[in-house]
């Protein structure tokens, strides 16, 4: 089965990485802010997961991006018979969205398809990027509102300076975590990471020094109905076994007003990276977001580094996520 995934435009390399942690196939195809991937079969669950994906279509054909080619390739797919609508989504410079939408409409009408605007039983997506015209059956359309309705100023604990939900869901999937699996975060904050962990059905762990932190996670994760274990503890002397989570995803604390929680803020960073290292079981991924450079550190404490990622805040704050594996 040929998937296409649509990539948001927030980053230049989150996107296609949260895709590959989640989906096992082979990439056949990538151009401009798609990824085509060969796929055994189509997890729905998996689909709406995604946090920096669009849209997931089942390719049906591809083409060279005229709207000749097109109305050729149109006239060729095969669709279940019930009502269509076509919608095309421009990626760059090409061609126009309402033209390739008025030229696939009028195959597929000439072909007999009932096409419906208002009520369609069956959305057609064209995907125009770089030289192509992706043409397939629509899987998933990521409804990306939810991720604004959980805001972190709209949850009942509030503190400035945390992940937006999509960041916070791309760095839970980049960890490849399944269903049911344990994820842990030592520095859980307001619980933005728990949270979206929680909602795709991990179970999760967290912890914090400050108590505060603590009872704010419990409120927030609450409010959204996440079963959830939290401890008041420092990340520097963790209360958990050795190798008993099957995921790490935490925002690494920063200022200067974590660094007198140790004697400084690396050697808390060091100290808690070698405590991460210890209860992650072999073999697992950990996604750990910095606001500085930690490669070494992350090295040092004998953990693989698989991915760099940069994620831009604003123009004096840019967060580095990077994926390891022990």
């Amino acid at each position: 089965m040929r998937l296409a995934f649509e990539l948001s435009g927030e980053s230049k390399s989150i996107p296609r990485a949260e895709v590959l942690a989640i989906f096992r196939g082979v990439v056949v195809r990538e151009v401009e802010r798609v990824l085509v991937m060969d796929v055994e079969i189509y997890d729905q669950t998996l689909g709406n997961r995604l946090a920096m994906t669009h849209t997931v279509i089942e390719v049906k054909n591809v083409c060279e991006q005229r709207l000749a080619s097109i109305y050729q390739a149109a006239q060729s797919i095969e669709l279940p018979r019930v009502s269509v609508a076509v919608r095309a989504k421009r990626i760059g410079h090409g061609l126009r969205s309402v033209d390739v939408e008025a030229t696939i409409g009028k195959a597929l009408a000439e072909r007999g398809y009932e096409i419906d605007l208002a009520h369609p039983q069956l959305l057609v997506r064209a995907l125009l990027s770089e030289d192509v015209c992706i043409i397939g059956k629509t899987l998933t359309m990521i409804d990306r509102s939810r991720f604004e309705s959980r805001r972190p100023r709209l949850r009942p604990y509030f503190y400035p300076g945390v992940l937006l939900p999509r960041i916070a869901r791309a760095a839970v999937n980049l960890t490849g975590i399944n269903p049911n699996a344990l994820l842990f975060d030592p520095f859980c904050g307001t619980g933005g990471l728990l949270l979206e962990a929680g909602l795709i059905g991990a179970t999760v762990v967290g912890s914090d020094i400050d108590s505060r932190m603590v009872f704010g996670t419990k409120m927030n994760l609450d409010y959204y109905d996440v079963e959830s274990a939290l401890l008041v503890q420092d990340a520097q002397r963790l209360a958990l076994r050795d190798e008993c989570v099957d995921a790490v995803t935490t925002d690494l604390p920063y200022g200067r007003s974590v660094s007198i929680r140790a004697r400084s803020l690396n050697q808390l960073t060091v100290t808690a990276l070698d405590e991460i290292l210890r209860v992650l079981k072999c073999g697992a991924r950990a996604v750990l977001i910095a606001h500085n450079p930690i490669e070494r550190e992350i090295s040092d404490a004998g953990f693989t580094i698989e991915e760099r990622h940069a994620q831009y805040v604003h123009k004096s704050l840019t967060r580095e996520i990077v994926v390891v594996r022990k």
